[in-house]
């Protein structure tokens, strides 16, 4: 049987622990899994090393993101094989954000050593199949016994035409903000899964899943990188965070307007006055924000693929060095909406 065709369990259902397996056999069963080729991966896991190749004329990106047990994820709420392609969706989503192609990984667990074995090898298995979708190689990583909770981190790097990054401090004012997708279902399924996550209709599912299933936007990148967008990033900490860093390092504001939001009638009616928090400062949506001048936009919008997550205008940034949020274009200031994907606060 085909690795991904075996059978999904979930966290703790027994069998032999780390401890019992050891580290010889747990990196030989992890290679196993992790078997595809990547171009230009010229030396593959099994080394101490990874040694890839990129091609003339590229820019190389790379980012680095960890799950942390108890703070990222809670072992209750998820599968260990949905959990490995979480895992590497959100890494995936800063090279989106870069307009970058995905071509490697690399991914490090530390766990306790009671630590069921399958279920690594379950982690395993969600990442290296999330890994071939997006036509990315793992191509080594690291594990490490520690006494806390599981963390996963994931490296991922690949490439894009020299100097054609999507950049935070491209930003001028007057240019338009616009976004991809949908926003807000994924803070919404976070707030069901800490209520308890129990008699969920198939709408509150649908915000679940787009919490613990996130997509990451890679075509979407590249679509912006090859029709002349040059400032963008993800929306991995909500769309007020993410903006923000925009504005910061492009010196200067923006307004963003809420009847210009892309969202689910549902989270207005569901939510009611707490939807901003949710759609601009809930995270974890994983679109894509980005801006252009004005007179771009209308072509950009277009000639954007039907097959891609749809782009929406939703504010412009100004000069100054304030975000504020309006009701409206030219309407009224309204109250900042709070925002809950900050470590450390």
């Amino acid at each position: 049987m085909d690795q991904d065709q075996t059978p999904e369990r979930a966290f703790d259902r027994g069998g032999p622990s780390l401890a019992d397996v050891g580290e010889r056999a747990l990196l030989r069963a992890l290679r196993e899994i992790a078997h595809a080729p990547a171009p230009g991966l010229i030396v593959a896991s099994g080394d101490d090393a990874a040694v890839w190749s990129p091609e003339p004329g590229t820019d190389l990106a790379i980012s680095q993101d960890a799950l942390v047990e108890g703070v990222d994820f809670r072992r209750t709420w998820i599968t260990p094989r949905r959990l490995g392609a979480r895992a590497l969706a959100v890494a995936l989503s800063d090279l989106a954000g870069m307009g970058a192609r995905p071509l490697w990984c690399t991914a490090t667990l530390c766990a306790p050593s009671s630590t069921c074995f399958e279920d690594v090898l379950e982690i395993q298995r969600g990442l290296c199949a999330a890994a071939r979708s997006a036509g990315c190689a793992v191509s080594g990583g690291d594990v490490s016994a520690i006494d806390g909770p599981l963390v996963i981190d994931i490296s991922v790097g690949g490439t894009l035409g020299a100097n054609a990054a999507l950049r935070r401090d491209r930003g001028r004012p007057g240019d338009l903000v616009l976004v991809t997708g949908t926003l807000g279902r994924a803070a919404a399924g976070l707030r069901l899964l800490l209520d308890g996550g129990d008699d969920l209709s198939e709408q509150e599912r649908a915000w679940v899943d787009a919490q613990l299933s996130p997509v990451a936007r890679i075509a979407e990148g590249l679509q912006l990188v090859a029709s002349g967008v040059r400032c963008g990033g993800d929306i991995s900490d909500g769309l007020l965070v993410d903006l923000e860093r925009i504005t910061e390092m492009s010196a200067c504001g923006a307004e963003l307007w809420l009847d210009r939001l892309p969202v689910e009638t549902a989270l207005v009616s569901d939510f009611g006055a707490a939807w901003p928090d949710l759609a601009i400062g809930g995270g974890e949506d994983f679109e894509l924000v980005a801006t252009l001048p004005e007179p771009a936009v209308a072509a950009l919008l277009e000639s954007w693929p039907k097959e891609l997550a749809p782009l929406t205008v939703v504010g412009r940034l100004v000069a100054g060095a304030t975000l504020d949020v309006l009701d409206h274009e030219g309407g009224a200031q309204m109250p900042r909406p709070q925002t809950s994907s900050r470590h450390f606060s």
